[in-house]
């Protein structure tokens, strides 16, 4: 079977109303396996196996091996930290206005990620990042899928 998309449910605005992202896919039985990381869906990356609900929440079954990194400021900003982490297999695979998601491999390792992600905010001190699928919903809590 090839790619296609699926609707998850990222989120709630303030009012209630529900935050929906489309994400690109590959059925694998019963599940999906995500073919990119996505902008909103947070929680997961790029390889995860995952079943989505008839709601839109996304389960993760496994993990494919990504993190995701989500940086807030210009594209430039993004597409200079995705060249710099390109040797070791980075990619961008969403955008949104002010918002550029990278899926970097794990077995970089974090504190290589995190050097250059420090490099990174020197020059940019007016851009932010976060990891996407490394810490529990309170944004604390590492989840140690790793």
């Amino acid at each position: 079977m090839g790619r296609t998309t699926v609707v998850a449910l990222a989120g709630h605005k303030t009012n209630g109303e529900p935050v929906r992202e489309v994400l690109l896919v590959e059925p694998d039985g019963d599940a999906y396996r995500l073919v990119a990381t996505p902008a909103l869906v947070l929680g997961v990356a790029a390889a995860d196996l995952i079943q989505i609900d008839e709601g839109g929440n996304v389960t993760v079954l496994s993990r494919g091996g990504n993190v995701a990194v989500q940086l807030f400021g210009e594209h430039e900003w993004g597409d200079e930290l995705a060249s710099e982490l390109a040797p070791y297999g980075a990619r961008i695979d969403a955008r949104a206005p002010r918002l550029t998601v990278l899926t970097v491999p794990v077995r970089v390792g974090f504190p290589a990620v995190e050097s250059a992600l420090a490099e990174w905010s020197g020059r940019h001190p007016a851009a932010e990042w976060y990891y996407g699928n490394v810490y529990a919903a309170d944004g604390m809590t590492p989840l140690n899928w790793w």
